[in-house]
């Protein structure tokens, strides 16, 4: 799907010799930083919201009424603004690895080639379904279910199993190859409710789907395209009522039962394991780690269904996976189905675009590593690095203060703060793409060699010593951050490091408002639900104590419950359970960053902090969080972040987190008469 990542992650008063003073204006500051005066762009606050009532409109009305959806998105915010402006660098660096010719390095002749073949729809349409013509046929000639299994295996089919390399639980050893099923695994539809709720809206997209179904059968050529429709409409429907839930993958967390490869038919019989795990490539290998999903439900349930029911649904997904490689009627109905049907885009990009996303995301390291050599100051790193000294510190220090939590714990806890690392910009290590050959005219065979040659990489590294560098889950060019809790580590793209979340020029209270925050959010991972279970060097243990588990469950559920009442359209509230380690990282987030910028503030500023325009330090950090979050969307787009999302929208990332704390209260003077106020006995307090 082109373009629709719903959500990017980014994001004592100081005592009286340390006070605010009133020196000046944001002139004082220069060279101005590219937002605003001092990093945030005031003229977009609103004149009649007050900060009590809706903070979130209150610094985002002018934006929000000034914007529109761009075309092909049904959700825009301000880190697909920035993640634009990164783009339009991309096409620079796409442009200069086609003109560099026989001079390209390796990387920049591995983009070139990726872009001319897509960008090349002459060819594509001239080869027609030929490109795929044989594997189909193939698909279709399968008569057992070993057969089916083996080709689940292929890199560019749909298979109802995940096989994964990932670290032991213990963090010692050598990786491990891991099964495991998250959510609609292989199928069509989005999420279980699009399979078995009743509502109208629901049906309706089962009905579209079985016509988008049908119509692709009939565009290839496929006989029985109507039977074969219903069958796999029927096949994917009895999977999704078996597959877990989000809230129950959250809750099994970090799945680890690692067991002889003899033992798997027993304990998932009806799946034909050996054919399955031999077309990976893996059919030698000697335990198998049992991770989260329906494992055993799906073996089971696999024969319940003909080899020709599932060669149905292999051909349709082969078909569907590749449509956007194919002429263009295969990509446009694809995009009218999905883009158009469940998020409501308007228009699909030009081709050029597509080309340009279609290299950064199956090239996404080389276009990373392209992007931060051009584009990331190494004298930036160490602007950050203080930022994440100070936000370790202020973390750190919550922590020895905890109430609810016991000393034992609190010490462990401070332990795993200790030896969390931070990657930032780019990886300190990651795959050698060295050999991987490409073509200028083979599209699809540049596809399939590249997704190949990808697990190829994380296959050889079973058996091999662990390294806790890498292995993030996106490109540096890409506007996000993350936290790997087998690896203790938190990593934050040079996509992120860029206006309005990180500016070397912005007002010190404003970056720590803004990549602080998203800083300190992944920070809160490693003490959340879900990174709790790991300790300091990332091994699977139980280092909580029971009463401090207890309390912070208490204090979860009262910040679930909070979520739980909020609507971003009319009748549809937040599936909160699903979304609580992102809205505990929000809080985290925010509060830890705030005290940082305390700590900073009273080290760096002796005659106290300057008022900006009329805007304290305080305030300014609170001003460029709601910032960094601003969003616009369609109505489906927000539907779906509401029912499947694993953030909440933007605007109860902001106003659900800061009513919850009291130095907002304070530095905006917020009483009870406002629309937000909480009273202090009902504010979640974590760290």
């Amino acid at each position: 799907m082109i373009r629709k990542i719903r959500c990017i992650v980014l994001f004592c008063s100081i005592v009286a010799c340390q006070g605010e003073h009133t020196a000046g204006t944001a002139d004082d500051l220069a060279p101005e930083p590219d937002f605003g005066r001092w990093g945030v762009e005031t003229e977009h606050l609103s004149d009649t919201v007050e900060p009590g009532d809706n903070f979130y409109k209150y610094v985002n009305a002018g934006w929000i009424e000034s914007t529109s959806l761009p075309i092909g998105y049904s959700f825009f915010s301000e880190p697909w603004v920035a993640q634009e402006r990164v783009l339009k660098q991309v096409d620079d660096i796409v442009n200069d690895a086609i003109k560099a010719g026989s001079e390209a390095s390796l990387p920049e002749k591995r983009v070139g080639d990726l872009y001319r073949a897509y960008l090349d729809s002459a060819t594509v349409n001239e080869r027609g379904l030929s490109t795929i013509a044989e594997e189909l046929v193939e698909i279709l000639r399968l008569g057992k279910y070993e057969d089916i299994a083996r080709w689940m295996a292929n890199s560019r089919s749909n298979s109802i199993f995940h096989l994964l390399v990932q670290p032991p639980v213990d963090m010692q050893g050598g990786y491990v190859l891991t099964l495991a099923q998250y959510r609609v695994t292989g199928l069509g539809l989005p999420g279980q409710i699009y399979y078995e709720s009743n509502e109208d809206q629901y049906r309706d997209v089962r009905s579209r789907y079985l016509s988008f179904i049908e119509a692709t059968f009939d565009r290839a050529g496929i006989d029985r395209a109507a039977e074969r429709s219903e069958n796999v409409l029927l096949l994917e429907s009895k999977f999704a009522k078996v597959m877990w839930d989000f809230a129950k993958l959250r809750d099994a967390g970090a799945a680890f039962n690692l067991i002889a490869r003899s033992e798997l038919d027993a304990y998932a019989p009806g799946f034909p394991w050996q054919a399955f795990l031999e077309a990976r490539g893996v059919g030698d290998i000697q335990t198998v780690n049992i991770g989260v999903g329906a494992l055993s439900e799906s073996a089971e349930l696999f024969r319940q269904f003909s080899v020709d029911a599932w060669a149905s649904f292999l051909a349709f997904h082969w078909i569907n996976n590749h449509a956007e490689l194919l002429p263009e009627p295969f990509g446009d109905e694809k995009f009218e189905f999905y883009e158009v049907g469940l998020w409501g885009v308007e228009e699909r990009e030009p081709r050029a675009a597509r080309a340009t996303e279609f290299v950064q995301r199956y090239l996404g390291d080389d276009i990373g590593s392209l992007y931060a050599a051009r584009h990331f100051p190494e004298q930036h790193r160490e602007r950050v690095e203080e930022l994440v000294f100070y936000i370790r510190k202020a973390f750190e220090e919550r922590l020895i203060h905890t109430e609810w939590m016991d000393e034992t714990t609190i010490a462990e806890a401070t332990a795993k703060l200790d030896a969390i690392i931070v990657e930032i910009a780019v990886p300190r290590s990651g795959t050698d793409w060295s050999a991987l050959e490409t073509e200028p005219d083979d599209l699809i065979g540049n596809y399939a060699r590249l997704l190949n040659y990808r697990w190829a990489a994380q296959r050889d590294r079973i058996g091999q010593p662990v390294s806790r560098y890498g292995d993030w889950n996106m490109h540096p060019h890409r506007i996000g951050a993350g936290y790997h809790q087998q690896y203790n580590k938190i990593f934050i793209t040079a996509g992120a490091l860029l206006p309005p979340f990180f500016d070397p020029n912005a007002d010190p209270a404003v970056n720590f408002g803004a990549v602080g925050q998203t800083i300190a959010h992944e920070f809160g991972h490693a003490l959340d639900d879900q990174g709790s279970r790991f300790d300091n060097r990332g091994a699977l243990r139980n280092w909580w104590s029971a009463t401090s588990r207890k309390e912070y469950s208490r204090l979860t559920r009262a910040l679930t419950e909070q979520y739980k009442q909020y609507s971003p359209i009319p009748d549809v509230n937040l599936a909160a359970d699903q979304m609580i380690g992102e809205i505990v990282g929000d809080l985290v987030g925010t509060s830890i960053a705030y005290r940082g910028y305390e700590l900073y503030a009273a080290d760096h500023y002796v005659d106290g902090v300057p008022v900006l325009d009329g805007f304290t330090g305080r305030q300014r950090f609170f001003l460029a969080t709601a910032q960094q979050t601003r969003t616009i969307a369609s109505e489906q787009a927000l539907r779906d972040i509401a029912l499947h999302g694993t953030h909440p929208p933007a605007q109860f990332r902001i106003n659900g987190i800061l009513r919850n704390m009291d130095e907002w209260y304070r530095d905006f003077d917020i009483d009870s008469s406002a629309a937000l106020y909480l009273e202090a006995e009902a504010r979640v307090r974590l760290w």
